[in-house]
């Protein structure tokens, strides 16, 4: 069963850690293909923690781990202690905050020694909200522009907004404004971001990944991914009577809802 949506099924939003894994794997094999010879597309990924009260923004990379403290040795207790109370000392276990995984696709030239060409990241919820993991991403943006490295920037999430990314809503005419939005940042135009607003109603563009100066930017259709990725995850069981989470609002909502009704009816 194919999703009932002509573009992005808003309903996959709230499955979107396992569509997140999908899409990574099939941008890959789409990409692949078409690359110049001496160019690869790899995931790659990193550990994120994110720990409010720590006061220092360098970032941290640790898995999920528990710390164990078995505390003081028990000093050998003397004939006349043993006629007391029974004391034992507790095993500490300290469980560190809960972990994030970062997953991202990079375009390296392997005849360059491995260098970055070009960086896609589809975003997740942590890129979008304010705190820890925000910062890193957008430190890992900076780190990119001084690599002199491409970024794609696919935010397929309708919450949380984009205030505490480089390319916010309000950056975007009003006559433009859309639920999605694909942000492209050439290296060689530093301070300029192409943006790609993309309605509910219509499909997924194909959108140029640029590569090298000397290349030609390479084409990724990305409405044919997101039905697959439809199919891999098996979300024909999505329950269409119900609203999304988070739910549509205003025109999109009565859109959708006209949508729905008709394919029932079918």
């Amino acid at each position: 069963m194919k999703s009932p949506f002509p573009g992005m099924d808003p309903y996959l939003e709230s499955r979107w850690p396992g569509v997140h894994v999908t899409l990574i794997t099939l941008i890959i094999e789409a990409l692949q293909p078409k690359l110049p010879r001496d160019l690869r597309a790899r995931g790659e990924e990193r550990i994120l923690l994110e720990n409010s009260e720590d006061v220092n923004d360098s970032p941290t990379y640790r898995g999920d781990i528990a710390v164990v403290d078995l505390g003081r040795s028990p000093a050998r207790a003397t004939p006349s202690e043993t006629a007391a109370a029974a004391t034992i000392e507790p095993v500490r276990i300290q469980y560190l905050p809960e972990s994030e995984i970062d997953r991202f696709i990079q375009i390296i030239d392997v005849a360059d020694g491995y260098r970055v060409i070009t960086a896609i990241e589809i975003l997740s919820p942590t890129n979008k909200r304010p705190g820890r993991l925000n910062k890193d991403y957008r430190r890992k943006l900076a780190d990119y522009e001084r690599g002199q490295v491409n970024v794609v920037e696919i935010d397929f999430l309708r919450t949380p907004t984009r205030d505490y990314l480089p390319v916010t809503l309000a950056d975007i005419p009003l006559t433009r404004r859309a639920p999605y939005l694909i942000c492209v940042k050439e290296s060689r135009r530093p301070s300029e971001w192409l943006a790609y607003p993309i309605s509910l109603r219509t499909p997924l563009p194909e959108i140029p990944i640029p590569l090298r100066p000397q290349d030609a930017p390479v084409p990724l259709a990305l409405q044919p991914l997101i039905e697959r990725a439809y199919v891999i995850g098996g979300h024909d069981d999505i329950d269409y009577a119900k609203p999304p989470k988070p739910p549509l609002e205003g025109d999109d909502a009565a859109w959708a809802e006209s949508l729905l009704k008709g394919i029932a009816k079918s």
